[in-house]
C-alpha cells in the first residue's frame, strides 16, 4: 500500500493507549479535591477534537457541567462560569500555540488548575500544565479517557471500565481501517483533488470532523477551498447550491443523529453526480461492542480519512507540511 508505515501507525495508538491509566489518575485526583466546572479549549483542530467529546457528552445525557470555549475567543471575552474551582482541559500537539499559552497564563490567573495533553517536550505548555500528559499520536485516547472518567467519576458512564478494557483493542482495529479505507480514498484524491470547491457534510460527534478536515487538511494543508456543513443545518441554504458537478463528502457514523445524515444522502444523490460516502459501519471493529461504536466513531473516521490525506497530498504534489503563511508570517 502507498506510503503506508504499519508499525509507525500501530505505535502511535499503543502509545495512547500507554497515557490513559495516567490521565485516569489526573482526573481521580481532581474529582477528590473537586471542582466546580469543567473547560474544553483549544483552538483550530484541538477545539474541533474537544467538540467530538462535548457531543458524547451531551448524546450521553450527561450532565457534568461541560464547556467548550475556543481559545482566542476565552482570551478576549472570558466566560462569567469561569473561575478558580474550574478545571481547564486543553491539548496541543505543538506546546506553543500563542493563544492557547495566553489561555492557559489567564486560567492559572483565577487560580484554575490545567490539565494538558502535549506532544512537544519543553513546549510551552508543557512546561505550564499543572496536569501533564504526554506522547506521540495519543490524542484521542486522551480526550476519551479524560471525558469518560469524569462522566463515570458522575455516576453517568456506568459502563467505563468494558468500555476502557475494550478500547486497547483500537490500535490494531485503525492498522486494519487505513488498509479498508484506501482503495476509497484514491478514487476520491483521483478524481477530486483539483475541485474548486468540495462539500463536507458530518453530524453528531462527526460534525466537528468535517470541519477539521476540510479546514485544518484540505484548507491549510493542501490549500482547497471547503465548505463544512452540518446535516442538521444542510437544509437551510446549502441544499440550493448543490449541482450535478459539485462534489460532496458524507462523513457518516452511528450515533444517534445518523438520521440525519441519511436524509442529506437521499438528497445529494438526487442532484450531485459526485458523492463520496465515509461511513464507520464499513469498518469492523474486532474486540468492540457494538454498543460502543457509536461513541468511537471520531477515532474510525480520522484514521480512515488518513489515507484520502496521504493521496490527495500525492496526486496534488503538495507536502503536507507546506504552508503559505501558517507560522510563516507574524498576524
Amino acid at each position: 500500500m502507498f506510503n503506508f508505515n504499519e508499525e509507525a501507525i500501530r505505535k502511535e495508538h499503543e502509545n495512547g493507549v500507554g497515557i490513559m491509566a495516567k490521565t485516569q489518575e489526573i482526573v481521580d485526583s481532581i474529582c477528590r479535591e473537586g471542582f466546580s466546572n469543567i473547560f474544553y479549549i483549544g483552538i483550530g483542530g484541538t477545539i474541533l477534537y474537544a467538540g467530538q467529546m462535548s457531543h458524547i457528552v451531551k448524546e450521553a445525557g450527561s450532565t457534568i457541567p461541560l464547556y467548550l470555549e475556543n481559545a482566542a475567543d476565552f482570551c478576549v471575552v472570558g466566560n462569567p462560569f469561569f473561575s478558580k474551582d474550574s478545571v481547564v482541559v486543553i491539548a496541543s500537539i505543538s506546546g506553543d500555540t500563542k493563544e492557547v499559552v495566553k489561555a492557559v497564563d489567564l486560567a492559572h490567573e483565577a487560580g484554575a488548575r490545567v490539565i494538558g495533553y502535549v506532544e512537544k517536550e519543553g513546549s510551552p505548555l508543557y512546561e505550564k500544565a499543572d496536569y501533564l500528559v504526554s506522547t506521540v499520536g495519543g490524542e484521542y485516547y486522551f480526550w476519551y479517557t479524560v471525558t469518560l472518567r469524569f462522566m463515570a467519576n458522575a455516576g453517568q458512564f456506568p459502563k467505563y471500565d468494558q468500555f476502557m478494557a475494550e478500547i486497547v483493542n483500537m490500535p490494531s482495529n485503525v492498522v486494519e481501517i487505513y488498509k479498508k479505507s484506501d482503495e476509497k480514498a484514491k478514487k476520491f484524491a483521483d478524481a477530486y483533488c483539483d475541485s474548486p470547491l468540495t462539500y463536507l457534510v458530518g453530524s453528531g460527534n462527526l460534525e466537528d470532523w468535517a470541519v477539521c478536515y476540510g479546514m485544518c487538511i484540505m484548507e491549510e494543508m493542501q490549500w482547497m477551498r471547503t465548505r463544512p456543513i452540518s446535516a442538521a443545518n444542510f437544509f437551510h441554504g446549502t441544499l440550493e447550491v448543490i449541482e450535478r458537478d459539485v462534489p460532496v463528502i458524507l462523513i457518516k457514523g452511528e450515533d444517534r443523529t445518523r438520521p440525519l445524515m441519511d436524509r442529506v444522502e437521499n438528497f445529494v444523490n438526487t442532484i450531485s453526480a459526485h458523492v463520496t460516502v465515509f461511513d464507520t459501519m464499513d469498518f469492523p471493529l474486532e474486540g468492540i461492542s457494538e454498543e460502543f461504536r457509536g461513541i468511537l466513531s471520531p477515532i474510525i473516521m480520522r484514521s480512515a480519512f488518513q489515507r484520502v490525506s496521504v493521496h490527495l497530498e500525492h496526486n496534488r504534489r503538495h507536502p503536507l507540511a507546506i504552508r503559505r503563511y501558517y507560522r510563516r508570517l507574524d498576524y
